[in-house]
């Protein structure tokens, strides 16, 4: 689905009824954004609740199991910051 949507007074967005059903993104969800020049990204937000604990030489995540990618989730696992 497509569909124009106008910044207001405040520079805000409203996403339509419509648009957010197609994307079946919920009431109250969370979205990342994400910029480039030109284009503007809304990805939902993941749920996910938990850290991630270094085991010996292993990193283990001790929440739910992420929606993300395996390659994504094995990049960001190498890039990890105490």
């Amino acid at each position: 689905m497509t569909t124009t949507v106008q910044l207001d007074a405040s520079n805000r967005i409203v996403l339509p009824l419509e648009l957010r059903r197609a994307a079946g993104v919920p009431r109250g969800q969370r979205l990342k954004a994400s910029a480039t020049p030109g284009r503007i990204v809304l990805e939902v937000e993941s749920a996910a609740r938990g850290t991630l604990v270094k085991r010996g030489k292993l990193k283990l995540w001790t929440g739910a199991v992420p929606s993300t990618g395996l390659a994504e989730a094995v990049e960001a696992a190498r890039h990890y910051n105490r």
